[in-house]
């Protein structure tokens, strides 16, 4: 260390000022500038005087530090991640909405087979198991979280991103949530059980495919959807199909799909594999005929772990109708007749904006689209949809998933234990206002987005500047 300056006696030597000495009142560390003569005082001559050379390391001593050359550089600090907080508050139980569906319907006796639920978790009566699709930002508990906050009684979710092949195994702390949420709220759980809870596959997943390749690549995504599902307790998993893509027949199609199924329940236990119906008639799509579910189930080994999903905007664009209860009740006869009431294993909710048989995938809110509110309204009423999850797919505003926008499916959920329990001659006098007030209430939460035909016919351009909008998420899946 450089030494300080001393009262003592003995002084430093005095060194003399050159004309060449720098002004030293704001030199940088180890960059000494030329600047001015330094100025000095005398007895009023113009004598030298000794001044002691300020430096950067001078300055250090005068501060007590120690010699410069052996200080360490200072230590960045260490990031430490901020814990989440479990629940998230916007998610906590404390400030779920009571539950929909009550007082509870009493639905009529049944006079068909009973359906493909799964044994019930308790035997005190409950509403039907109504929901929605919900995100599972956050870990997957965070579905049943979201279900709790839209006051609902059933829910769907996918088991990973729906649109990439592989993801990131479940933490053993995410199981254990989503394990514990789903226990009875007298457990500490939220109260949604294995029959309530309604998974859907990968978007990606095509196992009537006849590439080798491609057809393990899907398997591979499907089992491990399968997997995900019996590591949280989970019992019903629901995908698409799939398609010949124009490189088989549909029955070589079929015993593809059969094969998987096969597969899958010997090396995964307990997941029942719900298929899902489609839409698109007479294309390569599998499973849009009734016929056509019945052709892959008879190939499935074990039978007690298929069950069918029926989505209403697929059924009424593969020609089964549904808008009125004498349509309905046709249509649900010749699903038994089939395929069997007993392999019912889940419904999704959704109004068609296409018409009846139109091949086209194109969901609308419930009661607003080509269905209508009386063709909810026979479902919501039919016992053979009560004890398995009736999940709703229906429009919301962009990227409501994601940001938890829940808004939209609260009201319809609402709406449909409400149809639920108007009886028949109040129906015809009530079924009119409450379409409109619903429609005004819709357009309020997501307003519709003008997609009516320019002139001539032709569909109208893009505004100059903007990208075309991503084409409604049914038609690619079905594609």
């Amino acid at each position: 260390m450089p030494p300080r300056r001393s009262t003592g006696s003995t002084t430093a030597p005095k060194r003399e000022r050159s004309t060449s000495s720098s002004s030293l009142s704001d030199i940088p560390a180890n960059k000494p500038k030329s600047t001015s003569k330094a100025k000095g005082k005398s007895n009023g001559d113009d004598s030298k005087v000794s001044v002691k050379p300020k430096t950067a390391l001078a300055d250090d001593a005068k501060a007590g530090d120690d010699d410069p050359a052996e200080v360490e550089p200072p230590k960045k600090k260490a990031r430490v991640a901020k814990a989440k907080v479990w629940p998230p508050p916007e998610l906590s139980p404390d400030i779920h909405p009571p539950r929909n569906g009550y007082p509870i319907f009493k639905l009529p006796t049944p006079t068909s087979a009973k359906n493909g639920a799964l044994p019930p978790s308790t035997k005190e009566d409950r509403p039907m198991l109504l929901g929605a699709h919900v995100s599972i930002a956050g870990g997957p508990a965070g579905a049943l979280l979201r279900a709790g906050v839209a006051g609902a009684n059933g829910l769907a979710l996918f088991m990973k991103s729906q649109r990439q092949w592989k993801s990131n195994p479940f933490e053993p702390e995410a199981i254990e949530r989503f394990r514990s949420l789903m226990k009875r709220k007298e457990d500490g759980g939220l109260g949604y059980p294995p029959e309530s809870i309604l998974v859907h596959g990968s978007y990606l997943i095509n196992l009537g495919n006849p590439d080798e390749a491609k057809w393990n690549n899907s398997y591979e995504c499907f089992k491990d959807d399968i997997y995900r599902c019996h590591q949280l307790g989970i019992k019903l998993y629901n995908w698409h199909p799939g398609s010949t893509v124009g490189a088989c027949t549909k029955e070589e199609s079929f015993a593809l799909i059969a094969k998987a199924i096969n597969r899958v329940h010997k090396e995964v236990p307990e997941v029942v594999t719900v298929i899902e119906n489609m839409a698109n008639a007479g294309s390569n799509i599998v499973g849009t005929a009734f016929s056509e579910l019945a052709a892959i189930i008879a190939l499935v080994e074990d039978k007690s772990r298929v069950r069918v999903c029926l989505d209403t905007c697929h059924l009424f664009a593969a020609g089964y109708d549904l808008r009125t209860p004498e349509a309905y009740a046709e249509t649900m006869k010749k699903f038994d007749e089939e395929v069997g009431n007993g392999y019912l294993g889940g419904m999704h909710l959704n109004d068609s904006k296409a018409d009846l048989a139109g091949n086209k995938d194109l969901h609308e809110n419930i009661g607003l689209g080509k269905i209508g509110l009386t063709g909810f309204r026979c479902i919501m009423r039919d016992p053979l949809m009560s004890g398995i999850p009736l999940v709703l797919e229906t429009p919301a505003p962009e990227k409501a998933l994601e940001v938890g926008d829940l808004a939209i499916w609260m009201r319809e959920i609402k709406l449909l234990y409400e149809i639920q329990g108007i009886d028949d001659e109040q129906w015809e006098v009530k079924k009119d206002e409450i379409e409109k007030r619903w429609r005004k209430e819709r357009d309020g939460i997501n307003p519709p987005k003008d997609k009516g035909p320019g002139p001539k016919g032709k569909a109208k351009p893009a505004p100059k500047g903007k990208k075309k909008a991503k084409k409604d998420e049914s038609d690619e899946d079905d594609e």
